[in-house]
């Protein structure tokens, strides 16, 4: 109960800037320069919150998560000054290609873990799924991110032997993509892909 709490409020407190930037500007705009940093925090509370049951499933999920927050654009602005964050621009990018490409194998791993804890039908719609999901993020094919996010949101969420606590981040990782393909769709790709 308390994963789903934790990701409640990390969903409310997303929905809370956006309302503030709303009344401000006039456009609802979600933080989607900060949501790889914040995936990463709800990742590290949550395995605090469940520290009794690390398993390869958790530590999974860290990796994940660091390799994510590490290869955002507003962590590397935190590390370096903007004179090399701009002198250094291209080796930047190519470091942090590395990073979400090891980001991409460790979530379509942690992704099969949890479908092969699942004994129902839906473990290979998981997998199948999940292999989609990895697909698109390698191929840089967000458009098409969607569907295979939905039917892994389907599946993972119709399954009864999900672990409470990854469920809860399966549920917050889907929130992040479709909230971030809905924008993308009203602003355009660039505007959201450029804060990513």
């Amino acid at each position: 109960m308390i994963s789903e709490r934790i990701v409640l409020l990390a969903v409310l407190t997303a929905a809370m800037y956006g309302l503030s930037a709303f009344m401000k500007d006039g456009a609802y705009l979600l933080p989607f320069g900060l949501y790889k940093v914040g995936l990463f925090l709800v990742a590290l509370i949550l395995l605090i919150a469940n520290r009794k049951r690390i398993r390869l499933k958790e530590v999974t999920l860290i990796l994940w998560a660091v390799f994510l927050a590490v290869s955002s654009k507003f962590v590397m602005q935190l590390i370096f000054s903007d004179r090399d964050f701009e002198q250094q621009l291209d080796t930047l990018v190519v470091f942090s290609s590395w990073f979400f490409l090891g980001f991409v194998v460790f979530f379509f791993f942690w992704q099969i873990l949890i479908a092969w804890e699942d004994k129902t039908m839906y473990r290979w719609l998981q997998i199948t799924n999940g292999a989609a999901m990895s697909v698109c993020l390698m191929m840089n094919m967000f458009e098409w991110l969607i569907v295979p996010t939905w039917m892994w949101l389907m599946s993972v969420f119709l399954s009864k032997t999900q672990n409470p606590m990854h469920k809860s981040m399966v549920g917050l990782v889907g929130f992040i993509i479709i909230s971030s393909w809905c924008s993308a769709l009203y602003f355009g790709k660039e505007a959201i892909l450029g804060n990513l």
